[in-house]
């Protein structure tokens, strides 16, 4: 170190334990795959009408959704990222073979950085919207955790000696 250099602090981009003796360089990692941020803006002023039935319905419950989110190189339609749930509306163009083939992929990708996913064909969002609300509604809470045994307390004895 020189003259007012000081250590650099983890946070800064120094290492925990580096000795202070230069500051690591991060590799940059883009929070979203190139050119998803754009898609996503123009997907929100092109929504399809039961998209934005469906934004208007969740956002009268003040259920925090976002709409037309990048994750990763995706853009879902809707997500609510305290609970990991993303809800897609899906149109005639998803009944394609191929289609299916990449919402499944899509699907797999995104379950496996631990969100869930639903689906509603865009049909019965427009016939039925307040059914996909309930239903919505309903699958935010995440599933409640096991409980675990009961401690035994300060003070208690570990072994019963008969």
């Amino acid at each position: 170190m020189t003259g007012g250099d000081k250590p650099p602090f983890p946070l800064d981009g120094g290492r925990a334990g580096d000795g202070g003796g230069g500051r690591s360089v991060a590799t940059p990692r883009p929070r979203h795959a190139a050119g998803v941020v754009p898609r996503a803006r123009r997907l929100r002023r092109e929504q399809t009408v039961a998209e934005t039935m469906l934004w208007e319905a969740l956002r009268k419950r003040k259920m925090n959704f976002r709409r037309q989110a990048p994750i990763g190189r995706f853009v879902v339609d809707f997500v609510h990222f305290a609970s990991g749930l993303i809800v897609e509306v899906d149109g005639d163009y998803h009944e394609q073979p191929e289609r299916r083939t990449r919402d499944l992929e899509r699907t797999v990708w995104l379950q496996s950085q631990g969100f869930r996913v639903i689906r509603f064909p865009e049909k019965r969002v427009r016939d039925d919207l307040n059914a996909v609300v309930e239903q919505i509604v309903a699958d935010p809470a995440p599933p409640p955790s096991p409980t675990l045994p009961p401690s035994r307390g300060k003070g208690e004895e570990r072994y019963v000696v008969r």
